[in-house]
């Protein structure tokens, strides 16, 4: 009798494992549970019965690491894809308009004024295309940013899911290890809503998970020596999104508000949004600011060359490039500096009409330091140095940069940034408002009919600019094929991502997916136990009432 009853308590308990499996049939990241049976015996070694051993659930941890890793690089693609299509966006030329198209207008509204100069329709036509020109490079360079704060708020948002999940994973881990005593289905489901929320955490941030015996799991973000525990046991760390002073506007991640771990997280939607925020984007805008500059500074120093028609001269037709000098946060000085940059003259003469005066290399970025009370100049491109002795005139490369202390006063180890081109496209404009200073002669003499200025300044659009290494149309065709090229990359990997993610879901389903053919076989089988085990009560309760006849 004891026999039978261990035997229907196991095998109800294996229909109710069976009932619970097959009720779950349709729930997500559910993993099959199935019932381990071991033999009960005396200490003599006769067999008493059957006592469930483990109710277990079906996983492979192998694969489940897996899921957690493609799951990152699925988030990851995902806003790479996102973000690159809307920045495409900003270049390809729709319907005949963009940047590339007013280019070409606004040449070829210089060859009509220089196939007649005193025109004064033709004038206002060059005005308005310099405008509109000027607009499409500000429209453009507005567009990325905007891109790039959005990814910012993004990145801000996504901190608090993380967050969330994270401390309810740690609360798993300790609901998990209280469990353990009891197992069972419980237990099971716990680790099972434990894996659906970590699968949804990797596809947030980068993680690696470490599992000890206990049943508690450790969380690692990070890559490098930067890696930082997310989650250790009940205990989750806090990500916050705090203002970097580095760059202003945008923020950057620190754990448990001090350790910064923005660029070392290597995976997941995270490092997409990051990617594209701080080195991406930035790169398109920094190209469509040295297209800016060079287009101002090529314009610019031909039209001062020429006579407009009220004999005005040396006149800027766009507003003069800024140059860019930003102190470093951790100077001590309070020192302000004003940098101006011009070509330096190089032998022969420069009046000598052969000579051709070298132009400032727009593409460059500069770190000016002072120290022990003189100046260095490092191009943060080559890692050229330059000790110049005077402190108002800087002679570097083939480019005069002129200093001047605004106010304040240098401490030895201040240090500035100097970019010739940051921000040249958001801040582009005609600075020029009457067309009658449009600069169409060379000569002074040969007004009002002189056109050999404009004719220069309409060739300007086939000139190889030495800035640019290209003209200005096959720089920016070469900057769309860029932004063209990563795209399609981008959406490639993409693809192999989501592939990948649904064969590894797959994989899942058929090691620890619930099959219906399969449960219905277990119920039938733990059924028919049941029912033997029973009957073996009845007859063990037969014979006995007969022996108990016998007596009588």
């Amino acid at each position: 009798m004891q026999i039978g009853r261990r035997g229907l308590a196991a095998h109800q308990r294996a229909i109710s494992v069976t009932s619970h499996n097959i009720a779950n049939v349709n729930t997500k990241g559910y993993s099959r549970q199935e019932v381990l049976f071991e033999p009960t015996t005396m200490p003599v070694g006769f067999g008493t019965g059957v006592q469930i051993q483990q109710i277990r659930s079906v996983v492979d941890t192998f694969l489940g690491g897996q899921i957690l890793s493609g799951q990152s690089s699925l988030g990851r693609f995902n806003a790479e894809a996102e973000l690159l299509n809307r920045v495409e966006a900003v270049f390809g030329d729709l319907n005949g308009a963009g940047i590339d198209k007013e280019i070409q207008n606004f040449f070829a509204a210089l060859n009509d004024l220089s196939n007649n100069p005193t025109g004064s329709v033709e004038r206002a036509i060059v005005l308005e295309r310099g405008k509109s020109l000027s607009q499409a490079l500000v429209t453009a360079d507005g567009q990325l940013k905007a891109i790039q704060q959005d990814a910012n708020s993004e990145i801000e948002s996504r901190v608090g899911e993380i967050n969330a999940l994270s401390t309810n994973i740690a609360n798993l881990n300790q609901s998990i290890r209280s469990s353990e005593q009891i197992g069972g289905a419980a237990e099971s489901d716990l680790r099972d809503e434990r894996t659906r929320l970590l699968n949804e955490l990797s596809e947030k941030i980068g993680i690696q998970v470490i599992e000890e015996d206990s049943g508690n799991l450790t969380v690692i973000t990070g890559s490098g020596g930067a890696t930082v525990a997310l989650i250790s046991g009940d205990q989750a760390a806090t990500l916050s999104a705090v203002l970097d002073p580095d760059r202003p506007g945008f923020s950057k991640i620190v754990v448990n508000g001090n350790t910064d771990i923005t660029h070392s997280i290597s995976d997941g939607r995270l490092r997409g949004l990051i990617e594209l925020r701080d080195a991406l984007v930035p790169d398109y805008r920094g190209q469509l600011d040295r297209l800016a500059a060079s287009l101002v500074y090529e314009f610019n120093s031909q039209h001062q060359q020429g006579f407009g028609l009220d004999g005005t001269t040396e006149t800027d037709f766009f507003a003069p490039v800024l140059v860019d000098a930003v102190p470093s946060r951790v100077n001590q000085g309070t020192a302000k500096i004003e940098v101006t940059v011009s070509p330096v003259p190089e032998p022969p003469d420069p009046s000598d009409p052969d000579y051709i005066a070298p132009e400032p290399n727009f593409g460059s970025s500069y770190e000016l330091s002072f120290l022990d009370g003189n100046f260095k100049l490092r191009n943060l491109e080559t890692g050229e140095i330059s000790s110049p002795t005077v402190e108002d005139e800087i002679i570097f490369e083939q480019e005069r940069i002129q200093i001047n202390i605004k106010q304040g006063s240098l401490v030895n180890g201040d240090r500035f940034r100097i970019s010739l081109h940051q921000g040249a496209a958001g801040a582009m404009a005609v600075q020029l408002s009457d067309p009658r200073q449009i600069s169409a002669a060379s000569q002074e003499e040969d007004l009002p009919g002189g056109n050999d200025n404009a004719i220069l300044l309409a060739q300007l659009q086939s000139k190889q600019v030495s800035s640019l290494r290209a003209t200005f149309q096959g720089f920016y065709a070469g900057l769309m094929g860029e932004i063209g090229n990563r795209v399609q990359t981008s959406e490639r990997n993409l693809s192999v991502a989501d592939a990948m993610a649904g064969r590894l879901d797959a994989m899942r389903e058929e090691k620890s997916g619930v099959s219906l053919d399969e449960e219905m076989t277990n119920l039938i089988s733990f059924q028919r136990a049941y029912q033997a085990s029973a009957k073996l009560i009845v007859t063990a309760d037969e014979l006995l009432q007969t022996v108990i006849g016998m007596k009588q």
